[in-house]
């Protein structure tokens, strides 16, 4: 298989490329070219900014592929310079977009399966918010993608995806928990960590999507990748302490205490909790089960890894800091005040 990956050098599309080469698959990656890889000769690398559709097209040539990955198109503008580079000269393209495609509309009855992205009709911008930043962007470009389908027969099928896992993760969202319930202090849990979400694991994802090309089924489909349980922050709290060997003393705080005392922006949502949010995030992943025979490992058995590899970067000296730990001492302070205003009622 000859297959093309837009952004192939991190967390989610180097998983791609690793598990593509160990099926024998022809890779070629398309990148700034500014970051080093360890892929060696494995790949062919090309390079251009995505963001130039005359780049990507004079990069690529005349060559054709089986399937084209995009991890990097954020917008209407993006997709249509994927388009116009490979239409009709790919079988198969995917797409990621992401769950807040839903989340950026508000709020859905959850789990909520692929076909009720647009049951809240037109909904009011919200220029500045978290999910309304990345969600809109995606939700533009999957406009464009089916369009191009519908019009063109442009080959798209579209995963979306919920937080994502992995001991290799940049973003150490993960990692900032562990941290936080190691390190024996109070960890505070936003309106009680309990608003209930999925997760997925960057290795099961990576084989589905290497499953993907040649299932014609999926073609002109969208499909939720998450896994099976459904989570909260206090549920993962719970299990990280367990793996740990810790009892956390945890804090139930609301989310708008914490915003006055300025741990939680509109921009980037909570800035010490980084998996917490007010509304139910739950996609269905029935769809995906049913056509694709989505099989997700069990939540706690890939936590686990994510945990030890955790600890094990951090005893090597080799963890860098998450941006979320960075905020640990005002999450205690805020907790000791919370505390003593709570005395006094």
């Amino acid at each position: 298989m000859k297959a093309l990956v837009i952004g192939g050098t991190r967390f989610i599309g180097r998983r791609l490329v690793m598990e593509l080469l160990a099926r024998g698959a022809q890779i070629w990656i398309f990148t700034r070219g500014r970051a080093a890889d360890d892929l060696g000769g494995r790949v062919v690398r090309l390079t251009g900014d995505r963001r130039s559709a005359d780049q990507l097209r004079a990069s690529l040539g005349s060559l054709s592929f089986d399937a084209a990955y995009d991890f990097i198109s954020y917008d209407a503008t993006d997709a249509a310079g994927a388009i116009e580079a490979l239409c009709g000269r790919v079988e198969h393209f995917i797409h990621m977009s992401t769950c807040s495609v839903y989340w950026c509309a508000g709020e859905f009855p959850c789990p909520v399966p692929e076909e009720e992205l647009d049951r809240q009709g037109r909904f009011a911008e919200q220029p500045g918010s978290i999910e309304y930043a990345y969600g809109y962007g995606k939700r533009l470009a999957e406009q464009a993608l089916f369009a191009a389908h519908r019009e063109r027969g442009f080959p798209v099928t579209t995963i979306r995806c919920p937080i994502v896992g992995g001991s290799d993760d940049p973003s150490l969202r993960h990692a900032s928990y562990c941290l936080r319930v190691d390190d024996g202090k109070p960890v505070c849990l936003p309106d009680a960590g309990l608003a209930p979400s999925r997760q997925v694991h960057v290795g099961d994802l990576a084989r589905a999507l290497a499953d993907l090309p040649g299932r014609t089924e999926a073609i002109g489909e969208a499909f939720n990748l998450a896994g099976h349980e459904i989570l909260t922050v206090a549920r993962v709290v719970s299990a990280m302490a367990q793996l740990l060997g810790r009892r956390p003393d945890t804090v139930e705080i609301p989310t708008p205490v914490l915003r006055g005392m300025g741990l939680v922006s509109r921009e980037e949502g909570n800035l010490f909790s980084p998996f917490s949010q007010q509304a139910a995030q739950v996609p269905s992943i029935g769809k995906a089960r049913r056509l694709l025979g989505w099989r997700p490992r069990p939540y706690l058995q890939w936590l686990e890894e994510v945990v030890r590899g955790v600890m094990d970067a951090r005893q090597r000296g080799t963890l860098p800091q998450p941006p979320a730990y960075a905020w640990r001492a005002r999450e205690i302070e805020a907790i000791d005040r919370y505390r003593k205003a709570l005395a006094t009622l």
